[in-house]
């Protein structure tokens, strides 16, 4: 009996190292959340845009170029500015056992990415977005997490965030948002329904210029900072 006990126990302990609790990431949940993604917005490509519109749950003032969803097609051409197309886009979870983190702290949360929508009506939203365990982790806080939205240029499936990061392609993160009050799993405390990620708001993504540019770009000044100098 002892034995038993230990066996279970020691099962109930692996659990609790698995994972912290249960949220929904989805883009859209009847009458409590709409977020939409954007791509680089043509009056400022390489700065990111937060907020909601007027379109979303809850709405707001923030405006975006609404020829830039991502997504709402399923075809189109296959290059980084072809935002439409919703199998050249990809998004990801992050998160981290406890509330307050910082985007440094945060992992991939697996079984937690998507493409983005292929039909127009869900134009700015992501297919993805059931429920999904967070990670816990050595001094996480019970029942609460941070969480945070990765989204980039796919090429088709073939690259990761970094990789499109570093070609200069389109990528972007949202705003971080902490939760308490996570779903269990598999009754009693925290609450068996998993939360959504009400709280985060829109996003656009943004260009960054690929490190030879950049170092293209230091290197000019610095020779421009020189004949300065001499005169």
């Amino acid at each position: 009996m002892k034995k038993s006990l230990t066996i279970v126990s020691l099962l109930a302990g692996a659990v609790g190292v698995y994972a912290q609790g249960t949220v929904q990431w989805q883009a859209y949940y009847p009458g409590k959340i709409s977020i939409e993604v954007y791509g680089p917005q043509p009056t400022s490509p390489t700065i990111q845009t937060y907020g909601n519109s007027a379109y979303d749950i809850p709405a707001g003032g923030t405006t975006y170029d609404q020829s830039t969803y991502l997504g709402g097609a399923a075809t189109g051409a296959t290059s980084p500015s072809d935002y439409a197309n919703g199998n050249l886009w990809s998004i990801q979870l992050y998160a981290g056992a406890t509330s307050g983190l910082t985007a440094s702290q945060l992992d991939p949360v697996a079984g937690a990415t998507s493409t983005f929508a292929t039909s127009a009506a869900d134009a700015g939203e992501w297919n993805g977005g059931s429920t999904v365990a967070i990670p816990s982790s050595t001094g996480g806080s019970a029942g609460s997490a941070t969480v945070q939205l990765y989204v980039w240029y796919n090429g088709g499936g073939t690259l990761t965030y970094a990789q499109a990061l570093n070609a200069g392609d389109p990528v972007g993160v949202s705003q971080l948002l902490s939760i308490v009050g996570l779903g269990g799993l598999g009754g009693g405390s925290p609450p068996a329904t998993a939360p959504t990620i009400a709280g985060m708001t829109s996003f656009s993504l943004a260009v960054t210029p690929e490190p030879s540019t950049i170092a293209l770009g230091v290197i000019g000044a610095s020779a421009f900072l020189l004949r300065l100098r001499r005169k």
